[in-house]
């Protein structure tokens, strides 16, 4: 059996295709991680702004019922100095606190009003995130990224190859 003797020329040229190879297949896994880095801060995007969404609307709906507690408030301490001065009073002065106090109601039960108005409006605008939350089609995003794990496996495959 004889022994061909392998040349430099040969040697070198069998270390360029290598090199040649290596090069493509780190062009490829660089375009792989630029897609996975795309994908990433796409969702990164949509996840923040879903969350200033809501926190937005939070903070909202936390002032609305601020607003309706200190209208209560200030009804039951009207309702309590008017308690105290009916004591103190005489008939004739109890009249005109009656109707202070109607006044006052009115004023508690349209201050109410508006705060509950507004929380209708909060309520209505939760609903309108939450529509929007439920119109993302995750069944097709799921998809397309099942789609991309299909596309993205083989080549993940191949150079698992090389780890070896």
């Amino acid at each position: 059996m004889e022994t061909v003797p392998v040349s430099q020329n040969q040697n070198n040229t069998e270390l360029a295709e290598t090199i040649r190879q290596l090069h493509s297949f780190e062009k490829k896994n660089l375009r792989i991680n630029r897609i996975r880095l795309a994908i990433s801060s796409v969702s990164l995007l949509i996840c923040i702004a879903l969350a200033i969404f809501v926190f937005r609307n939070i903070g909202s709906l936390t002032k609305k019922a601020d607003t309706a507690l200190d209208a209560l408030t200030d009804a039951g301490n009207n309702i309590n100095a008017l308690s105290e001065e009916i004591e103190k009073m005489d008939l004739e002065r109890l009249g005109k606190s009656l109707g202070n106090i109607v006044d006052v109601s009115e004023d508690t039960i349209g201050e109410i009003h508006q705060a509950v108005g507004g929380l209708d409006q909060l309520v209505k605008d939760a609903d309108d995130a939450m529509q929007h939350i439920n119109s993302i089609n995750f069944e097709d995003l799921n998809n397309g990224i099942q789609r991309l794990n299909d596309v993205l496996e083989p080549v993940a495959n191949f150079f698992n190859i090389f780890k070896k």
